[in-house]
């Protein structure tokens, strides 16, 4: 995932997936840099209208860790949610294992 904020294509990507297989996506409680996922859950099956998704936590601009996983909607892609300690950044992905 790159720390630039998602595009309109992203957003796109996101609202046309209604297919009825299910997406395969990575499962990791908790993700360090340098260190990779250290919870590893293995993977889940995102349903339709759900998305493949990982959650970035930063703390003074600096990558702290990560959590992947299926989402249980879209109404949780593309979010900023910012705290005096801490920056969440969420992004969403559709295909296979995009959010390695």
């Amino acid at each position: 995932m790159s720390d630039k904020p998602p595009s309109d294509t992203d957003a796109i990507a996101l609202e046309t997936r209604t297919d009825v297989g299910s997406l395969l996506c990575r499962f990791c409680n908790l993700s360090l840099a340098f260190h990779g996922c250290l919870l590893d859950f293995g993977t889940c099956n995102a349903g339709p209208e759900q998305f493949c998704i990982e959650e970035r936590y930063y703390k003074d601009g600096i990558y702290w860790y990560s959590i992947k996983g299926c989402t249980e909607s879209g109404d949780e892609c593309f979010k900023t949610r910012e705290t005096p300690f801490k920056t969440q950044i969420t992004h969403c992905c559709s295909y296979p294992l995009c959010n390695l």
